[in-house]
């Protein structure tokens, strides 16, 4: 294996290692795809999501490549390494067979264990992968804390909407649509100006808000 250790992006790291599995997949009758792309970012469930990979088949793509997705959180190399094995397994087969008995068995001749959903590797594979690792160097990622900060806005758990005085005396309050559904209330500036309106309120019976 030729040390390069000159990887400016998780892609091209990952690019690397899926060349130098390559030979290991070979020997062992396995030919890998040459159309595969690689990412470390988000999977298709999110950051709630359990798979730490993923693969996409080619009918999924424009330009008919799969698609190696690992997740963000995941940085040390050798398992990112032997989540990018898992889902090397997937590109052998289509994309119906998912993890039964044919992924299954081939995963267990590569060299992973466990459950089929979240494999982990054997012993003898997880030294190869840190040899690999090595010869590869420094992964340009780091974890990705999917609880820190980031400009995705949090999400609104209640709706607010504005309440205020049908005779325009410049009352008005913000109320939850659960409670204005409930019946709003009174103008406290002067009783007589009758209820509050909201006009987000719908007219229909079942107290729908309107879009």
């Amino acid at each position: 294996m030729k040390n390069t250790n000159a990887h400016a992006t998780r892609e091209s790291w990952l690019r690397a290692a899926t060349e130098e599995l390559q030979p290991y997949f070979k020997k062992l009758g396995f030919e890998l795809p040459k159309n595969i792309r690689h990412a470390i970012a988000f999977t298709s469930t999110g950051k709630r999501g359990c798979s730490p990979g993923e693969c996409w088949h080619p009918v999924a793509s424009e330009d008919q490549h799969y698609e190696i997705i690992i997740r963000a959180d995941m940085a040390d190399p050798v398992e990112v390494l032997a989540i990018l094995v898992h889902e090397l397994v997937h590109t052998l087969f289509p994309p119906k067979e998912k993890h039964g008995k044919a992924f299954r068995s081939a995963a267990l001749r590569v060299g992973l264990e466990g459950k089929m959903r979240q494999t982990t590797p054997t012993a003898i594979l997880a030294e190869r992968l840190k040899a690999i690792a090595a010869n590869l160097g420094p992964l340009p990622h780091a974890k990705l804390n999917f609880s820190g900060a980031s400009d995705v806005p949090k999400k609104q758990t209640k709706r607010w909407l504005k309440a205020e005085c049908a005779a325009s005396c410049g009352y008005a309050i913000r109320i939850t649509s659960k409670w204005a559904k409930a019946g709003l209330p009174l103008c406290p500036i002067n009783s007589d100006h009758g209820m509050l309106a909201c006009e987000e309120l719908s007219d229909g019976d079942d107290g729908a808000i309107t879009p």
